[in-house]
């Protein structure tokens, strides 16, 4: 006769039944019950929850059932299998259909009887509301924390470094809770948002940060995605009146006073807590807030890095729809055509494309800097007035006003 032990050890679990004392303990009712000239195979997961069942040697124990490399399964208690109902229930029926037996030497279930079976359910059932509830307090904790401003964990936000603080508890116990305090480095963060704001393009910030050597919190060189995670990242805005309206008319309510301070926030399976926190902020709310805007805009045009060379991705206006038009790689990595967002999400908008290289020949008449494609960028959102009726691009200087 084989019997598999399966044993599991999450990592969030603070109980001592280690992998290796519920094998010996799994292996010692094998040898009581049935004798010791039995093979015995171990299936071991340690570090693994058991909300789910993606544990590679369950996998492997699943499988060897489905093979019948097994005759029962034996484990310490029913919540070491899983904590899912339905994810044990297919199990079960897996165990029925290749005639494996399954024992549980905290609960001796009896598979082979139908009130065994019941138990079984009932006490899996019992597993995955102790898991939810369990879950539930996790998150009710870290919201109260989020809300008291605390920083919660995690990797330090470039311009910032966590600190411990000692306060004392309603018990009179002396505990630590960790706040951001700003560093030299917040500068850069700002110079980020201004770049962003200049060229409205992730992967030109960036290139325009590592020609100036400026690096990572982590010592590294800046990417598109690296730029774009400090630009969505509350904790720079300023709690103001802008911030305020802005998460308030995403149904998100911050916790505390309109302040000078920086934000908080909080998310857990898609349910956001914000809070005032007690570090300095980088920008004011109404410039985080528009860059959050710019950000969404053009979150819905795919770019490549061809388009990287583009003079005036989001600054010509569609004469059709009044809609921007957007630098996108043509089929093959032939060049590239500014095309109207609309156009292209499906909107409506019937704008022909326009040729990239064509286009911004014409624009770069109208540029002083005619060499560095920073510049020339720069040059044309902060000066130019671009709009396209019909087969012509209409290009003029901006009033200084508008500057």
């Amino acid at each position: 006769m084989v019997f598999g032990i399966y044993c599991r050890k999450s990592v969030l679990s603070d109980k001592g039944e280690s992998v290796e004392n519920q094998t010996e303990m799994c292996r010692d009712y094998i040898f009581k019950k049935f004798g010791e000239e039995h093979e015995i195979k171990i299936y071991e997961d340690e570090g693994y929850s058991g909300k789910n069942t993606a544990r590679p040697m369950f996998s492997r124990l699943t499988e060897d059932i489905k093979r019948k490399r097994v005759d029962t399964v034996v484990c310490y208690r029913l919540d070491r299998v899983s904590r899912n109902v339905s994810d044990f229930s297919a199990l079960v029926e897996l165990m029925n259909r290749s005639k494996v037996g399954f024992i549980c030497i905290r609960e001796e279930f009896d598979t082979t009887k139908p009130m065994g079976k019941a138990m079984m359910y009932i006490a899996s059932v019992f597993s995955q509301l102790e898991r939810e509830t369990i879950g539930e307090r996790v998150r009710d904790n870290m919201t109260m924390l989020a809300r008291d401003g605390r920083w919660l964990g995690g990797n330090t936000p470039l311009g910032y470094e966590a600190v411990r603080e000692p306060y004392i508890s309603e018990d009179g116990r002396t505990k630590y809770r960790c706040r951001l305090r700003e560093n030299n480095r917040l500068e850069d963060v700002r110079l980020i948002y201004e770049l962003y704001g200049k060229y409205g393009c992730l992967s030109v910030t960036a290139t325009e940060l590592n020609r100036r050597g400026i690096n990572t919190a982590k010592g590294g060189q800046f990417s598109p995605s690296a730029v774009r995670d400090i630009l969505r990242n509350p904790v720079y805005c300023r709690a103001d009146r802008a911030a305020f309206d802005y998460y308030g008319q995403k149904g998100v309510g911050i916790y505390g006073s309109i302040s000078d301070r920086g934000i908080i926030a909080y998310n857990k399976d898609g349910d956001i807590t914000a809070a005032v926190g007690t570090h300095a902020a980088a920008v004011s709310g109404a410039d985080w807030t528009a860059v959050q805007r710019l950000l969404d805009e053009n979150s819905g045009v795919k770019r490549s890095a061809v388009t990287g060379r583009a003079l005036a991705s989001g600054v010509i206006i569609c004469g059709e729809c009044g809609g921007k038009m957007y630098a996108v790689s043509r089929s093959g990595g032939r060049g590239f055509d500014y095309i109207c967002k609309n156009k292209r999400m499906g909107s409506g908008c019937q704008c022909r494309n326009i040729r990239g290289d064509r286009a911004d020949e014409l624009i770069k008449k109208h540029l002083k800097e005619k060499e560095d494609i920073i510049l020339m960028k720069r040059e044309v959102r902060q000066s130019l007035e671009i709009i396209r009726e019909k087969d012509k691009l209409i290009i003029k200087e901006k009033d200084a006003t508008e500057r």
